[in-house]
């Protein structure tokens, strides 16, 4: 009994011992595949955490590009427009103050030339009176090409582009549809409308020799001077016509003195300068006072009004009438003799005498008296040349009015 009660605890402590043993190795097997999957799980997730990270990195990156990209555009595009807007400066500087429109296209055909780099540039301008479009200013020089452009400017292509205010760019020119770039070896062309708001002034056509010369950036650039240009122009005719306007006589609509004494002394001087003739009249009608008092002074301003024009229908288009005061009148005759001189007027007195001038129950005729003078037979300076003819006015009013005297002449008795 010992024995087996032996044997049987022996066998206890043995199994006790080999579930403590094999249970351990159990617990510490579980316990390294729960840390093997822990430490799994744990790089699974950093993993997936730098894979999100360098997923950001590479949007930030490619963003960062993209910025760059924009940036050097916008670097690119300010340059340009920086670059625009300094030229364009330029060409307000260089125009602005021009109020000469010959002048003024002169020298923008040249700044075409240099700023867009063409081969040829030419302005064409649109004359109101015969309805067609003429050249003004231009590069081509060689008479044949001149000539080929002046007789096929009026091209229905370049009449439909200045009507319809559209512009042209043309890469591949055609001869046939462009036919004033014949015998130029023109390729590439463009042309833009030279106008404003309220006026249309012409064309402006730029010519190359290269094929694909031209893009829609050269043609919104010229464009732009275009306009400007436009403006320019309109601005000069405003001006040319409010300085006409003080040059005129406000009743009469012929010149008034102060145009008078410039006219007289830039014809004096070209007179002397070239040696012809020039003869000074001086007129005023006779009692002229007597009409006022009798009819009023409305009727005086028609008076003055219409002898005036019943003048300016006798005189030559290099002839200046001006009203000097009052009732006085003055005429400059280029190139006339003092015996020239004197039979003109000698008709136009007759002219004014039988000219009858009617304001509802008024009716009546007016005479006119008349003084003429000629440098260099009467005076030699333009002060003499006026003294002169207002002496010969005098003479006529003291001898009985309506008549025509002369200087005397400074070598011969008086006419």
């Amino acid at each position: 009994i010992r024995r087996t009660i032996g044997m049987a605890a022996a066998l206890y402590v043995i199994t006790f011992i080999s579930v403590y043993f094999f249970g351990g190795l159990y617990r510490y097997r579980i316990e390294d595949e729960f840390q093997s999957t822990y430490v799994k799980e744990q790089l699974d997730e950093q993993y997936q955490r730098l894979e999100s990270e360098r997923d950001d990195i590479i949007q930030k990156y490619s963003r960062l590009i993209s910025s760059s990209d924009k940036l050097e555009k916008s670097n690119k595009t300010l340059s340009k427009s920086i670059a625009e807007f300094y030229t364009l400066n330029q060409i307000s500087q260089a125009i602005g103050s021009i109020l000469d429109t010959k002048e003024l296209l002169k020298r923008l055909n040249d700044i075409i030339l240099g700023v867009v780099g063409g081969s040829y540039s030419t302005i064409i301008l649109y004359d109101e009176e015969s309805g067609r479009l003429k050249v003004h200013t231009t590069n081509v020089v060689n008479p044949g090409d001149l000539a080929t452009i002046k007789d096929n400017i009026n091209s229905s292509i370049l009449l439909d582009t200045f009507m319809k205010g559209e512009y042209i760019l043309e890469n591949n020119v055609d001869y046939y549809q462009y036919i004033f770039t014949c015998g130029r070896n023109i390729n590439s062309l463009m042309c833009i409308p030279l106008t404003t708001g309220s006026r249309k002034f012409g064309l402006i056509l730029v010519e190359h020799t290269l094929s694909n010369a031209f893009d829609t950036e050269n043609v919104r650039f010229l464009k732009i001077i275009a306009q400007q240009v436009g403006i320019v122009m309109e601005n000069a005719e405003l001006y040319l016509k409010m300085k006409e306007m003080a040059r005129i006589d406000g009743l009469t609509g012929i010149y008034n003195r102060q145009y008078f004494q410039e006219r007289l002394q830039s014809e004096f001087k070209e007179a002397q300068k070239n040696g012809y003739p020039l003869s000074l009249v001086i007129y005023d009608i006779d009692y002229f006072k007597k009409f006022n008092d009798m009819y009023g002074h409305l009727f005086g301003d028609k008076v003055l009004k219409s002898v005036a024009e019943v003048v300016v229908s006798t005189l030559r288009k290099s002839d200046v009438i001006a009203r000097y005061g009052g009732e006085e009148f003055t005429i400059l005759l280029p190139r006339t003799s003092l015996d020239e001189a004197y039979e003109k007027v000698e008709t136009l007195r007759k002219l004014i005498a039988n000219h009858v001038i009617e304001d509802n129950l008024i009716s009546v005729s007016v005479t006119a008296s008349f003084g003429v003078s000629s440098f260099d037979e009467c005076a030699l300076t333009e002060n003499d040349l006026v003294r002169t003819a207002d002496d010969a006015l005098y003479e006529a009013k003291s001898a009985g009015r309506n008549c025509v005297m002369t200087a005397r002449r400074l070598y011969e008795a008086k006419h």
